[in-house]
C-alpha cells in the first residue's frame, strides 16, 4: 500500500554477540511519559516500575496520595473474551461522568483508580461509578460478578496494597449476594477475617460444636432463626422484624433448640464462635469450599 501506516511496534532481533539489558540498565531506558503510559504502568510487576510510574503521577497531580485515591477492582465473567474485557476497561476510562482511569488486566479483573469522595468514607463509596460500570457492562453483554473498593494509605509508595484489597473485596462480594456485588474492603473486615481462614469444615466443631451440631442436624428454620438472632446482637424486637414473627414464635424456636446450641447461646465465647462458625460454614458453601 502506498499510504503510510501508523508504526505498531518495533521488533529486535539480537545478534549473536548482543545481550539482554542486564537489570541494572533498565532504569536508564526512557520510559513513555504519557498519561495513559504512566497509569498503566502503576500496576507493574516490577516494584521500581510501579514507584516510579506512582511518583509521576503524583507530581503531575493525576493522583494523590492517601484517601483521596480509590482502587477498583472489577471482576467479569471469565467466559467473556479477554480483548472484550480490555476494550470494556478503555471504553469506562472514557467515560465522561465518572472518575476512572484504567491501570491494567489481570486474572480476569480489571482495575481502575481514581477520586473517592472522602465524606462517604465510612459507608464506602457512593455508587456512582459503580452503578455505571454495572450499566456499561450489561450493555455490552458483560456480567460482572463483583466490584471491590480500596483507599490509598497515604505511606503507600506505589498502588500494590490497595489494587490487592479491591480484588479481594471484589471476589468476596461476588460470593455474598446480600452485598448486591459491591463492597469496599473496610466494610468487609469479618468477612476478610472468614476468607482468611486456612481450615475446611471438618475443624469447625473443634471451633464450635454447637456450630457444626446446628449446621448438619439442625432445619432451615432453626438456622435462620439462630443467625438471624445473633446478627441483631439478640435483641428480640429487631430477630422478630426480620423473621416476621411474633416474639412468642421466637422465644419457643429458641427454647426447642438442641442443648449444645442453647447453651452456646447462654455464654459469651461459646456465643461469639457459634456466630462466627455459621457464617464461614455460609460463606464455604457458597464459595464451594464445604
Amino acid at each position: 500500500m502506498d499510504t503510510p501506516q501508523e508504526q505498531l511496534g518495533t521488533l529486535w532481533l539480537a545478534g549473536e554477540d548482543d545481550r539482554p539489558f542486564p537489570s541494572a540498565q533498565h532504569s536508564a531506558v526512557a520510559e513513555d511519559p504519557s498519561h495513559d503510559a504512566v497509569m498503566l504502568r502503576l500496576l507493574a510487576d516490577d516494584p521500581a516500575v510501579r514507584r516510579r510510574a506512582f511518583a509521576q503521577a503524583i507530581s503531575r497531580r493525576w493522583l494523590e496520595r492517601g484517601e483521596a485515591t480509590i482502587v477498583r477492582a472489577v471482576a467479569v465473567d471469565r467466559k467473556a473474551d479477554a480483548l472484550d474485557r480490555l476494550a470494556f476497561g478503555r471504553h469506562m476510562a472514557a467515560v465522561k461522568s465518572v472518575d476512572l482511569t484504567f491501570i491494567g488486566h489481570r486474572d480476569d479483573l480489571l482495575y481502575f483508580v481514581g477520586r473517592a469522595v472522602l465524606p462517604d468514607r465510612y459507608g464506602g463509596e457512593p455508587g456512582i461509578a459503580s452503578d455505571r460500570i454495572m450499566q456499561e457492562a450489561a450493555a455490552r453483554g458483560l456480567h460482572v460478578h463483583g466490584i471491590g473498593t480500596a483507599r490509598l494509605d497515604r505511606k503507600d509508595e506505589d498502588l500494590a496494597v490497595s489494587a490487592e484489597q479491591a480484588r479481594r473485596a471484589a471476589e468476596i462480594v461476588a460470593w455474598l449476594p446480600h452485598l448486591a456485588g459491591v463492597a469496599d474492603i473496610s466494610q468487609l473486615g469479618a468477612w476478610v477475617l472468614l476468607d482468611s481462614i486456612d481450615a475446611d469444615g471438618s475443624h469447625v466443631g473443634m471451633f464450635s460444636p454447637a456450630a457444626l451440631q446446628l449446621w448438619e442436624h439442625g432445619n432451615d428454620v432453626q438456622l435462620e432463626t439462630v443467625e438471624t438472632f445473633l446478627d441483631t446482637c439478640g435483641r428480640v424486637r429487631d430477630a422478630c422484624e426480620q423473621l416476621h414473627i411474633h416474639r412468642t414464635t421466637l422465644y419457643y424456636r429458641l427454647d426447642n433448640l438442641p442443648d449444645a446450641v442453647r447453651a452456646a447461646l447462654n455464654d459469651g465465647m461459646s456465643r461469639s464462635a457459634l456466630h462466627i462458625c455459621l457464617k464461614l460454614l455460609r460463606y464455604w458453601r457458597a464459595t464451594g469450599r464445604a
